[in-house]
Parts: C-alpha cells; structure tokens; sequence
C-alpha cells in the first residue's frame, strides 16, 4: 500500500509501520493537498532518522551528554523533553517533534494554515487572521465509542499556540499517574507532547485503588527502568483525586511560569483540573462519567 493517500483535499494521510500521521493545509482560503503531500514526505524521512536513534530516543534527557550533533528531528524531541523535566526520554516528545517539523515544511510552501496529527499529538500554524478550533476529547476505552467532547480551544496566530497533545494512564503512552488525560497546550507540539507527559506523570497517587507495574515489565526497552507505571484505576475519593490534582497544580504553574505552556486540563474521574488564563477553552456537553464538571481553576 502507498504510506501516502490523499484522502481528500484537505487531507493527507501517512501510515507506514508504528505511524499513522494526518496533514491538512490551506492557503488562501483553499486546501492544498500538493503542499500536505509534499510534507507528508518529510515525514516518512523523519520516521526513517528516528529508527536510527531508538538507543538514544530511549535515555533520560538527564543522562544525555549534550553537543552531540543530531538530526533536527531526534535533536527538537530531546530539547523539549530537558526543557520541562530531566526524567524524561526523548520519545515523550518523539511525536510532537515530528509533527512540528512536519507543519513548518508545508508552512515554508506557502501554506497560511496547518494541522498535523500524529496520533493524537497536534502541530498548528496559523497565520495572521487564521482560526482554528481543537476538541478535547478522553481516550476511549478499548473497543467502545470515542467519548464525547469535554470542551474546545479555540486559537488563532495570537494565541502563540502551535501544539496540543495529551497524554494519560488509559493512553498509548506509559502514565505514572491516574490521570484519563492530561492536555497541554503550547509554542510547539514537541513541547505539548513532553508537558503533556509531565503532567500526567504528576498525578501520581499510591492508594489501594492504583494498580501499577514498572516500566521495564511493561516494555523492556522503554528506558524508564523500575518507574511505576499505572495499569488500573479504581474508584478514587474525593480527597485522593485532590491530592493527584495537587502534584498537577504544581506541574503545571512552574511550566507556565517558565513558558512552557500555555495551557491544561487533566481530568481525573469526572473532576478537572484547568489552567486556561487566556480564556481560549470552552466546555461543551458533558463528560464521560455524566457527573456535574467541577474544575480547580489554577490560579
């Protein structure tokens, strides 16, 4: 099969091997499927370098030595992820960084507005008088319907964001909190995809409701060592989903004190926890529980 199908004018589809990655681009009011076909390339060159670098990909940025020459692509992950925390591995940005890369492409064919989705993990460039709106949706548990919309962003060139990603325990990432999701919203999507991580992470809770293996058990070669992983999530009360919002409080307002982010929202059981001072988040519907939304606004 072509890794490349335009699906229609406004979309590019990429699946080949562990990716699956969309591109739509416009200029001038119209789609543009050559440019998102001609980015859509770069792709397949960046998952390429990146099968190169797995040894790498899989170390604490920590422990990295740093000046080594790297590809733009494995060398943006590995920034991002030192940026927001040293306990990361590159790949908690591989995503993000490849969608970034991605977006500027078809922005330097003259695109005036992109969106790259690489698995979930978006980058966005609007120029100046492009809109765009992003939903916020949970993971839908294996098998079932996609749950219904929390709520939407809605950007524009002002709003300095260029990548929403999520991350969580139900995810396809590994998770060591209790978080369902945890959203950032930020200048880049590699920079989203690691907060995102960092997020979730700091919704760690240990409590007979948690269940969790380490890393090394869940995958042998992740990189992440004996680090709790969550593998099940009981009913949490609601003092023990106060303490996992705390350690995402903190998480959050030193990331957006250095500029990290933008934005968030980490949901935990029907309760969120939300830092939006822009105001560019807007509920819609219910969440996945049907429990009345409660929201501990970061101050």
């Amino acid at each position: 099969m072509e890794p490349v199908q335009v699906i229609r004018p406004d979309l590019v589809l990429v699946d080949w091997g562990p990716m699956t990655l969309t591109i739509s681009a416009w200029a001038q009011g119209r789609p543009r499927p050559v440019m998102a076909a001609q980015a859509a390339r770069l792709a397949l060159r960046c998952l390429a370098t990146l099968a190169e670098f797995q040894g790498y990909l899989r170390v604490r940025v920590g422990r990295l030595p740093q000046g080594r020459p790297l590809p733009p692509v494995v060398a943006a992950a590995a920034r991002a992820c030192r940026l927001v925390g040293p306990e990361l591995t590159p790949l908690a940005a591989v995503a993000g960084a490849v969608a970034d890369q991605v977006a500027d492409f078809a922005l330097s064919l003259g695109a005036d507005r992109v969106v790259v989705n690489n698995g979930g993990d978006l980058a966005l460039r609007l120029a100046p008088g492009q809109r765009l709106s992003v939903g916020l949706r949970p993971p839908a548990p294996d098998g079932r319907a996609p749950a219904s919309l929390l709520g939407r962003l809605r950007l524009d060139a002002a709003s300095g964001v260029g990548g929403v990603a999520s991350s969580g325990w139900q995810g396809r990432s590994l998770s060591s909190g209790v978080a369902e999701i945890a959203t950032a919203w930020a200048p880049s999507a590699a920079l989203a995809d690691a907060a995102a991580t960092a997020l979730g992470n700091a919704t760690r809770l240990e409590c007979r409701a948690v269940q969790s293996k380490s890393a090394d058990q869940m995958d042998a070669s992740c990189g992440l060592g004996r680090q709790p992983v969550t593998t099940a999530v009981g009913a949490l009360s609601r003092r023990e989903r106060g303490q996992a919002f705390s350690g995402a409080q903190r998480a959050a307002q030193e990331l957006h004190a250095s500029g990290l982010i933008y934005g968030c929202l980490v949901l935990v059981q029907g309760d969120a926890l939300v830092l939006d001072r822009s105001r560019r988040l807007s509920w819609q519907g219910r969440e996945p529980a049907g429990r009345p939304l409660s929201a501990w606004q970061a101050a």
